[in-house]
């Protein structure tokens, strides 16, 4: 920081600005007031540390004069124990704090480095207001369209109330930055916010990382472990991609959510479910329920209230909020805040004109790609690398060579297609069944019985899968 000291005692002014030029700022003393103003007209000043009173011209003048010429320049007074009153005048007017004399230089280092805190977070938030224009960011989530406003009035309608919440909409379009918004403005902000991504979690794993388990539940469990129940207690469990929950699991999570206990793994003892549920899904799932995979009766306890995302592609008026809004981040997350490079009118035509099947999270990637390659002044169309969006009619997953032959067996044929394709998706999920018949859009029934029928039953990890998701 650029500090000017001003005092009519040079002791005093002297000891300080030494003081301050030694811990690493940049301080320049000056007797009174008048010659403070030259040196603030002449250059910029984060801030004037300053004695109350002063011949020729006093603090609270002087400080009226820094406020008409620099406002943004900030002001510490200093004082005598006896004009402290007129100190508290002075904060009234515009000084930021006040330190009384005789006082300690470490006394003056806390309140420039608190000042500096201050300084520094209203600076950015000025700047991405500029950036962003009114009313364009709530919560870390940003928008302007009337789409994005509804989604924040749900956000403040839903967050003091005790129902569990579901958030749907694609990938890529902020739903665990909605979980985090209803949760920092619920009644248990306080407590602990656990997100949980349900497609990492392995199978065998699921139920002991949600519920936790008790030294020697099984083989490996050396010692106690917490579950992200147990952790999210007084908070918020944040369930992303629920749809991906195994069905074994969902019916201990329903009595969790409808009995308010659960039991750890190998325990016996009930321990109490205080917490509120959030859940994220891209997928219809009163359609996977209504197929026999997902629970109908847990969907129902998930789905207390609901929070739709719209995809970037239905709310147009909100990608060049979002991309300007990425390049200031970008610019203050490397450090470069006064180098946001601003967008040329073909490179913000390209963005418009652009599907955005990843959503937000690919114009994001875009934006930083954009920054890395752009080696001008001003962001490009030809800097942009945006993915091809996907056709109406996608090229077939296979090809046929019908030409030499003179017939065909369609029967042997539709089955060693049916083979070939179930084959892939179990190499593609690792031999998790459940996930092979999601990914081939089939009932985990239908996917059993055709693996009897083709005879890879006995390949799927190399032994029968008991139909409980143990091999």
């Amino acid at each position: 920081m650029n500090i000017l000291v001003v005092d009519d005692a040079q002791l005093s002014r002297d000891a300080i600005s030494s003081f301050l030029n030694e811990s690493g700022y940049h301080a320049e003393a000056h007797a009174n007031a008048f010659s403070a103003l030259e040196a603030l007209d002449s250059s910029h000043w984060d801030l004037v540390v300053t004695d109350l009173r002063m011949p020729t011209m006093d603090g609270l003048q002087f400080l009226k004069e820094i406020k008409a010429r620099s406002p943004s320049t900030a002001v510490i007074i200093m004082t005598a124990y006896g004009t402290v009153e007129t100190a508290v005048q002075a904060i009234r007017e515009g000084a930021l704090d006040y330190v009384t004399k005789p006082f300690h230089s470490e006394q003056l280092r806390l309140r420039i480095e608190r000042l500096q805190e201050l300084v520094r977070t209203r600076q950015e938030l000025d700047a991405l207001k500029r950036t962003l224009g009114p009313s364009a960011s709530y919560a870390g989530l940003v928008g302007s369209s009337p789409e994005m406003r509804k989604v924040f009035q749900l956000i403040d309608q839903f967050a003091d109330r005790p129902g569990n919440v579901l958030i749907t909409g694609e990938t890529g379009t902020g739903k665990e930055m909605v979980a985090r918004a209803l949760h920092a403005r619920g009644q248990r902000k306080s407590g602990p916010f656990i997100p949980v991504s349900c497609a990492a979690v392995p199978r065998d794993l699921a139920e002991s990382e949600l519920f936790g388990h008790e030294a020697g539940a099984f083989t490996g469990a050396a010692r106690r472990r917490h579950g992200h129940v147990e952790m999210a207690q007084g908070g918020t469990l944040f369930l992303d991609d629920v749809d991906d929950m195994p069905m074994e699991i969902q019916p201990k999570l329903l009595r969790a959510i409808q009995e308010r206990e659960f039991q750890r793994v190998g325990g016996e003892r009930l321990l109490k479910a205080d917490l509120r549920i959030f859940s994220s899904t891209k997928k219809d799932l009163a359609e996977l329920a209504q197929s026999g995979r997902f629970r109908q009766d847990l969907l129902y306890r998930l789905q207390v209230l609901n929070i739709w995302l719209p995809p970037l592609r239905g709310r147009k008026g909100d990608i060049l909020v979002l991309a300007r809004h990425f390049l200031e981040l970008n610019a203050r997350e490397t450090g470069e805040a006064a180098k946001v490079l601003p967008l040329s009118a073909d490179a913000e035509k390209k963005l418009l004109r652009h599907e955005w099947p990843g959503n937000v999270r690919e114009l994001r990637h875009a934006i930083e790609y954009a920054v890395a390659v752009c080696n001008g002044t001003t962001i490009e169309a030809e800097d942009l690398q945006l993915r091809l969006s996907p056709v109406a009619q996608p090229k077939k997953p296979y090809a046929l060579k019908l030409e030499e032959l003179d017939e065909v067996d369609l029967r042997a044929m539709q089955a060693e297609i049916e083979k070939e394709t179930i084959m892939w998706a179990l190499q593609q999920a690792r031999g998790d069944q459940g996930r092979t018949a999601e990914m081939l859009k089939i009932p985990r029934t239908t996917l059993l019985y055709r693996l009897r029928q083709l005879g890879l039953l006995q390949n799927v990890h190399g032994t029968p899968n008991d139909g409980n998701g143990q091999q």
